[in-house]
Parts: structure tokens; C-alpha cells; sequence
């Protein structure tokens, strides 16, 4: 019968901690599909690899998937490491890192796409940077590795990253079903959550800054 208590005690122990860190993954893991926004990008991939062929266009995908997830990853491992080679407490960060979030949210509002054209080399610049992985996905990375942890960290980049690949490997019919003013609308409304995102992490850096 003791036994058996504590075998519950230790569940109801176990339990809260389990459900935060899976809360804290799903948030993280929404958080960062939202700020990398595959579908949003799909109208820029279409522009810039008009000219290539299917397998072309296949390669270039995982060239460019593969250079965002080696960027997030390098930062999810480093990001502490990082912090401190400059300085800069994980409050300050999530103040910067916020501001910034808000800014590029609210060029994305009022601009959408203008500014990319074909011109653009097609590959690791712009595509996997700045546009999939950009100043909002790596600060989103290395704010998670403090709620985390370093190995925890690296599910929810593995995660977006996949379904990134399958996005930009479907692109031409997500293209068709949204239309260029569909997917631009997408990326326009995914703005707003990132503008919401950005303000939470600056309240969050700022309270504790005032904190201590």
C-alpha cells in the first residue's frame, strides 16, 4: 500500500514536469515554424528557380534546407557559448531579439514580397539566408536553449526543417492552391504572430532585467 503511494506521489511528481517541457516544445516548435514560414517563402522560391529544371529545383531545396538546418542547429549547440563570447545575458538578448522579431514582422506587413526577384543568386543566399533562416529564427533558437536545453532544442529545429523540405519540395502545388496573392496574404497574417511573438520576449527580457 506505501508502495503504492509513493509509485503515485512520483507520477504526480513527474507528470507537471513532463507536460511543461512538452508545452515548452510545442511552443517553441510553433514559434519557429511561424518566424521561418515555409509557405510564405514559397512564392520567392518559385520566382527564383523559374528557370531550372525538376531536378534542379530538387537540389536546390535540399542545399538550401540543409544550409538552414546546419545555421540552427550551429546555433542551438553554440548559442550559450555565443552569449558569452560577447557579453550578452539571455534577458538582454530576448529584449534585442524581440525588437528585432517586431521590426522585420511589420516589414513584412507593409511590404510582402517587394524587394526579391530573379536577379537574386539561387541557393544558400537568400533562400536559406536571410529568408528561411533569418535574425528571427536564430534568436527564436537560442531563447529556446535556455527553456530547454541543448539537446531539446535541437527537436524543434529538426522538426521545422522537415516540414520546410516538404513544403519547398511541394512548392509548385502550394503555388497553384494559394496563388501569389494567397501566399503572400499567408506570410502577411503569419507576420502578425511573429509582431505578437517579438513583444512577448521583449516583456519577458525586460521584467527580468528590471528584476535584477
Amino acid at each position: 500500500m506505501i508502495s503504492l503511494r509513493l509509485r503515485i506521489a512520483r507520477k504526480g511528481m513527474v507528470a507537471p514536469g513532463f507536460q511543461e517541457v512538452f508545452w515548452e516544445l510545442a511552443r517553441s516548435t510553433v514559434a519557429l515554424f511561424i518566424i521561418v514560414d515555409p509557405v510564405g517563402t514559397v512564392p520567392f522560391f518559385e520566382l527564383m528557380t523559374s528557370g531550372l529544371g525538376k531536378e534542379e529545383k530538387v537540389r536546390v531545396v535540399r542545399k538550401v534546407v540543409l544550409a538552414g538546418t546546419v545555421l540552427l542547429l550551429l546555433f542551438a549547440v553554440a548559442g550559450n557559448l555565443i552569449l558569452e563570447l560577447f557579453g550578452i545575458t539571455i534577458h538582454s538578448f530576448l529584449v534585442g531579439g524581440g525588437l528585432l522579431l517586431v521590426l522585420l514582422a511589420i516589414r513584412i506587413i507593409l511590404h510582402g514580397g517587394q524587394g526579391w526577384d530573379g536577379t537574386q543568386s539561387t541557393g544558400v543566399i537568400p533562400l536559406a539566408f536571410p529568408l528561411l533562416v533569418g535574425p528571427g529564427a536564430i534568436t527564436t533558437t537560442m531563447i529556446s536553449i535556455h527553456s530547454l536545453g541543448i539537446p531539446l532544442s535541437v527537436i524543434p529545429v529538426a522538426v521545422v526543417m522537415l516540414l520546410t523540405w516538404l513544403v519547398l519540395e511541394h512548392a509548385v502545388f502550394f503555388s497553384r492552391v494559394l496563388g501569389k496573392d494567397g501566399a503572400d496574404a499567408v506570410a502577411r497574417v503569419m507576420a502578425v504572430f511573429m509582431t505578437a511573438i517579438g513583444v512577448e520576449y521583449v516583456v519577458r527580457g525586460a521584467r527580468a532585467l528590471l528584476v535584477t
